[in-house]
């Protein structure tokens, strides 16, 4: 909601009006999710307000940055960079059954050890599962599991829940029944999946190794086996990127949003890793609250900070792994031209920055807040998928149009001298502009047919909200956003 003063400046409204808006949603017969309000009213009791479920308010962390965003096609998702990887050159299943099943009876013999039990006693575990149990759930879950983890069920059915001894890296393993039902739950840890929470310029960086795990934040070929206490999860990925295997462990979750960490090459070595580790003593133990911390698994977590830097020089140091350079003032980009993995890049606090040298770099993501910008050099670019640009000196958007993979622009802070150029660009799915832009496009074509997030920057009141996107609407009763004025009494 949004408070217009008497000085006619506007400021966000305290009131808490959650009983309202509750009674508002109630009314609404779509069934949808989630019901967008925008709401002004002026000293005087004037208001006006428009209702959608397709309009996404973004406030902005400034004045003047607000923005709104118009999802007319929810079907169409933003372009995941994992689908266009290839798939695997081995398609083999990695992991051993046999030894998997070795591996944990020594894993556990070994805990047992630690946890000082009387000998020959083990922590306690789940029942193992039949295989005509595996074969049910399996056909439930719509994959077969790779052949070690299958195994592991046929020992025991998980670790026992939240209590269980969190065998795996100190993560839950779930029982098979419990597998199946996470796979098929919402996936909450990939919102950004959807137009409603995506950021333009989010990228999914390339796990180490590089090109074994698809760069995307879920896959349908990802199955989450056991998970923290902090919504992340290990996952068995039947769909890796060129250089995976089948069956290869990864890190999914609340903290990985920008792309998945490659844990081991199988269930099978996962194991290995973990026994090798107590075995050479590395581990903390409290026995008595039964926690064991393994120290020094090899199991990686994070990527590593060489992927990301803030000068040049830095990055041209690691010209083989870096993959984003945020960099302010002056700046030469051309030690960067031979950087094999670099996706995005970030400049501002410019006069100008030559951009020749990104033209041979896979990058997908690129900003630009200088004083003048000439993007020629990036005409035909192979991988660009995002641009922004803030620039207050005249703009050509010509070079874009050649760019294959070009699909989202935000243009809003920028002076376009040839808007007109946006109608030919085909692949075009998420356009921000100022309101006074999008009526310069609109002179010049009425024809966007690839859109599907247009988006309107800045503050703006309600109504004007509602004009422009009834420029996107089909002018039928079933158009999403609904527009209402009027006076408020007293007794309201």
């Amino acid at each position: 909601m949004t408070n217009v003063l008497a000085s006619g400046r506007a400021r966000p409204g305290p009131q808490d009006f959650r009983k309202q808006l509750s009674k508002l949603y109630d009314l609404d017969k779509t069934g949808a999710e989630e019901l967008g309000v925008e709401l002004a009213v002026d000293p005087t009791g004037r208001f006006e307000a428009v209702i959608s479920r397709a309009l996404i308010s973004q406030p902005g962390t400034v004045p003047g940055t607000d923005r709104c965003l118009y999802v007319l096609r929810p079907d169409v998702l933003p372009p995941d960079a994992g689908a266009d990887q290839p798939g695997p050159s081995n398609a083999t299943w990695s992991g051993d059954p046999e030894e998997a099943v070795r591996l944990l009876g020594r894993y556990l013999k070994k805990r047992a050890e630690i946890f000082e039990l009387p000998e020959g006693d083990l922590e306690w575990m789940p029942a193992p599962l039949e295989a005509a149990e595996i074969d049910a759930l399996e056909q439930a879950l719509g994959f077969g599991l790779p052949g070690d983890l299958r195994a592991l069920y046929a020992v025991a059915d998980g670790d026992g829940g939240d209590d269980g001894a969190r065998l795996m890296d100190r993560h839950l393993w779930f029982d098979l029944e419990r597998l199946v039902a996470r796979y098929h739950s919402d996936p909450w840890w990939v919102a950004g999946s959807s137009w409603r929470y995506h950021h333009l310029h989010a990228v999914r960086y390339d796990a180490i190794p590089y090109g074994i795990v698809r760069r995307s934040t879920r896959r349908p070929g990802w199955i989450p086996f056991a998970e923290t206490t902090g919504g992340d999860f290990l996952a068995v990925d039947l769909d890796p990127a060129e250089g995976g295997r089948p069956g290869q462990v990864i890190r999914v979750g609340r903290n990985y949003d920008d792309g998945p960490v490659h844990v081991a090459d199988s269930v099978t070595t996962l194991l290995r890793l973990q026994l090798e580790a107590l075995e050479r003593g590395e581990y903390e133990c409290d026995v008595e609250n039964g926690e064991l911390w393994i120290k020094t698994a090899n199991l990686p977590d994070r990527r590593p900070g060489a992927l990301r830097h803030s000068s040049v020089q830095e990055a041209a140091a690691s010209l083989d792994d870096v993959q984003e350079l945020v960099a302010t003032g002056e700046t030469d980009l051309e030690p960067l031209r031979a950087a094999r993995r670099l996706l995005r890049v970030r400049l501002s606090n410019a006069a100008s920055v030559g951009l020749a040298a990104l033209c041979g770099v896979p990058l997908e993501s690129l900003e630009l807040d200088l004083g003048s910008v000439d993007l020629a050099p990036l005409a035909e670019h192979p991988t660009l998928r995002t641009v922004t640009v803030k620039t207050a000196a005249p703009l050509s958007l010509a070079p874009l149009r050649s760019c294959p993979q070009l699909y989202g622009l935000d243009l809003s802070h920028a002076s376009v001298r040839d808007i007109e150029v946006l109608a030919e660009m085909k692949g075009l799915l998420y356009l921000s502009l100022r309101y006074e832009q999008w009526l310069e496009l609109w002179e010049c074509t009425d024809s966007l047919p690839s859109l599907v997030v247009p988006v309107l920057a800045g503050t703006t009141t309600p109504g004007k909200l509602a004009e422009w996107a009834a420029r996107f609407g089909d002018g039928s009763e079933s158009h999403d956003v609904q527009y209402y004025s009027g006076q408020l009494m007293a007794s309201e």
